[in-house]
């Protein structure tokens, strides 16, 4: 047996004289120890000098320990070839345990157990399951001698016959000097059984290694970096070896491993050890930081094949222009001009309404010169055929294709709109007078008073198209005196108005606040910075259909989408969750129709309840108010995500959600890209923090929720599932790895301001 040990800094001289003495103490000593110094001569005459009876060698390969390590096969003369890390140190017996399983000729290589060695206290927040992060053996590993994948690099040993026909370590991968990365013992373990697809590699726990483990490794800092590492990592060996050989081990471990040992640390949280929920939260945190990683090696890899192909640069997508047509009143021709800067639009979204209701967003191309009306027409014909139906039989009118050809015409004098006998109010509920009680709403607006558009925003609320109703806006900064000025100079002729101060910061204290201030049996939400339809209100209220809906949400639009960070917004997902009325539960979605009956149960997806964003947004939605306060509010808890918290709790609680998408509100998306990533961060913060949350607060939900982490990663994931396939070629990987970054940071977030808001009852 030959030894290698592979050295690259003198800062690390007392573990190298360490672990070069571990080997020479062995039970069973080995033929041969080889010292390799990777690109070091001062570091490699030292070595020369403290062990002369040993091969020391030079690399001879490029900088990094992989190719250190075909250095140290190249000199080996042992029949097998160990390897052993310059910051550990072997146990007396372990040559001995890991020699006898090479007696069987299709043992190929035989890796041992690796100790964490702590040069200060071990991280009370640091999970086993994540021991590969300091470089040692991890939760999940066999317990006894059994057929792996791949070995652990620090304690490892190989048939030096196998290893010389498949060329040794990739030193595309594995550590740089100090950089965390790593992957080759599992790319080369993999290509090693490929050619000798009936041989074994073994794990034998008994070969024990203590692998010394610096106070600089053992911070969270130094926990994301490996984490990402690794998943990129994971993305080279994937793309070498193919995603199926590349990551078995690793579904295996997502799927069994890491939510047994979530459950593991909120088991420890009821038995008093809070450090339990740290471990949980940074098992999830490490598991979406490896994701990121992965991803962004692999929209990486993506951008650089589409360079290679075309050298421009990609183009960021053109303006859309944004705009609503009536059916009944005709469409107009949709020009291309106008565009920010005097850039022209390149494609018009078109909110499609019939009787005020709406049935539809359809996307066109703009032409250059714009879109005119029958071509839009053929548009909306060719989309919404099947959705205009559905209304007008609902309005005792008659469909679509038994009206006149040109019955979807053109405004302006150019054709005619919908046929006479088609605008009449018929039975559709926008159209109906108001007979039933309206009851009374108070409608919350939190603020900090910094938007531009805030006052917009009070002018379209105080336009509403409902009879009772009281405005209550909540300064979230009321040391600035200028929203009290505003709201007190509106309440002098609109007494609807009314200010409240909430002095703790964050919109869950505000939207608390306003809740507080409420008198109306039901309480709407509005954000500060929407311009709301005159009929939002009441087709909010017209959601609460039974008392078993506790909550409406309604339909968030974008106002513009001039500026590629809008439309990227819109790629992600937006606001707007479709023009189809729903209704949720705890069993699942039911679709309905447009006079509110039920109609069609639909499967509920896999991951339901656990998508809230799904429901709906904070900056449109109602609850009775009564049923909010039973709910306990919103939880300032929470940095970001308190709206879909809420959504959660609510069809958690076994009460029902409406989506109303009659009721509208506009949006003005962040215009410039630095907004818009902070605002994807929040948002994967938000969403770490309420799952987080969940996980913490009832087993029954916990179990449920673990059950689907699997499916819920591949959900976040995977390009094709219904979070990710609006995005189009523009769409910047970037934002998908900072949302996840945020989804792995959001649990350390939530137990942060937990023990703040605990810290501060007391």
């Amino acid at each position: 047996m030959t030894v290698v040990v592979c050295v690259y800094t003198e800062r690390r001289w007392p573990q190298i004289v360490r672990a070069v003495g571990s080997v020479l103490a062995q039970d069973r000593p080995a033929a041969q120890v080889v010292v390799v110094v990777d690109h070091n001569p001062a570091l490699l005459e030292r070595v020369r000098a403290t062990f002369p009876e040993l091969t020391v060698v030079p690399s001879t390969g490029p900088r990094g320990l992989s190719a250190a390590r075909n250095t140290g096969l190249a000199r080996a003369i042992g029949e097998i070839v160990a390897f052993l890390d310059d910051d550990a140190e072997a146990e007396p017996d372990w040559l001995a345990r890991l020699l006898p399983h090479y007696q069987d000729e299709r043992v190929l290589a035989v890796g041992g157990h690796a100790v964490p060695a702590w040069e200060q206290e071990r991280p009370r927040w640091l999970p086993p399951e994540f021991d590969w992060v300091v470089g040692c053996s991890f939760t999940g590993q066999p317990t006894e001698v059994a057929p792996v994948r791949n070995v652990i690099g620090c304690n490892m040993s190989f048939r030096r016959s196998v290893l010389e026909r498949t060329a040794g370590f990739d030193p595309a991968l594995g550590r740089v000097g100090r950089t965390p990365v790593g992957c080759e013992e599992t790319e080369l373990c993999i290509r090693v059984r490929r050619l000798e697809p009936e041989g074994m590699v073994l794990y034998e726990p008994a070969a024990q290694v203590r692998h010394r483990v610096t106070v600089d490794r053992a911070t969270w800092r130094y926990f994301r970096q490996r984490c990402f590492s690794e998943g990129r990592s994971k993305a080279v060996v994937a793309r070498l070896v193919g995603s199926d050989a590349g990551l078995a081990t690793e579904r295996a471990y997502t799927r069994r491993t890491l939510p047994a040992g979530v459950r593991r640390g909120l088991r420890q949280v009821r038995a008093g050890d809070r450090g339990g929920l740290l471990r949980s939260g940074a098992i999830v945190a490490g598991l979406l930081v490896t994701a990121a990683g992965y991803l962004s090696a692999q929209a990486l890899r993506a951008s650089q094949a589409t360079s290679a192909q075309a050298p421009r640069r990609r183009a960021d997508p053109a303006p859309v222009r944004v705009l609503a047509v009536e059916l009944s009143e005709g469409l107009p021709d949709v020009p291309d001009t106008g565009g920010p800067d005097g850039v022209r639009y390149g494609a018009a979204q078109v909110l499609v309404r019939l009787h005020g209701q709406p049935l539809g967003v359809v996307d066109v191309a703009l032409p250059a010169g714009g879109l005119a009306a029958p071509a839009l027409t053929a548009a909306i014909r060719a989309r919404l055929a099947a959705e205009i139906d559905a209304h007008l039989r609902h309005d005792g009118l008659p469909p679509l294709d038994r009206l006149d050809p040109g019955s979807l015409g053109q405004a302006s004098g150019t054709g005619d709109a919908l046929p006479a006998a088609t605008t009449g109010a018929g039975t559709c509920p926008s159209r109906r007078p108001a007979v039933a009680h309206t009851p009374f709403v108070s409608v919350v607006v939190p603020t900090c008073g910094r938007t531009p558009l805030f006052e917009s925003a009070l002018d379209s609320l105080a336009a509403l198209d409902y009879p009772h109703y009281e405005i209550v806006v909540v300064d979230n900064a009321p040391q600035v005196t200028d929203t009290a000025r505003i709201v007190a100079g509106r309440a002098v002729d609109d007494p609807r108005f009314r200010y409240a101060g909430e002095a703790r910061p964050g919109v869950a204290h505000a939207r608390n606040r306003g809740l507080a201030e409420a008198r109306g049996g039901i309480v709407a939400f509005a954000d500060d910075d929407v311009i709301v339809d005159p009929g939002w209100l009441r087709g909010l209220v017209d959601g609460f259909t039974d008392d078993e809906v506790a909550g409406v949400t309604g339909q968030v639009l974008a106002r513009e989408l001039d500026t590629p960070a809008q439309i990227w917004l819109e790629q992600y997902g937006g606001y707007g969750k479709g023009c189809q009325r729903r209704r949720f539960d705890r069993a699942g979605i039911m679709t309905l129709d447009p006079g509110g009956a039920r109609r069609v149960d639909q499967p509920a997806p896999s991951l339901h309840p656990y998508l809230p964003g799904a429901y709906g947004s904070g900056a449109n939605m109602a609850f009775r108010t009564d049923a909010l306060r039973r709910l306990g509010g919103f939880d300032p808890r929470l940095r970001s995500g308190e709206d879909i918290d809420l959504l959660l709790r609510t069809v958690l609680a076994r009460h029902a959600l409406a989506y109303e998408p009659g009721a509208i509100v506009w949006h003005t998306h962040r215009r410039e890209p630095r907004a818009l990533r902070r605002t994807m961060y929040l948002y994967g913060v938000g969403l770490g923090a309420v799952l987080t949350k969940c996980l913490a607060s009832d087993p029954t939900t916990r179990r449920d929720l673990l059950r689907r982490l699997p499916g819920g990663v591949a959900y976040a994931l995977r390009p094709g599932s219904a979070k990710n396939n609006r995005k189009q070629e523009s769409y910047p990987a970037t934002l998908t790895a900072l949302e996840l970054c945020g989804l792995a940071l959001g649990p350390a977030y939530y137990a942060a301001a937990a023990a703040r808001l605990g810290r501060s009852r007391r």
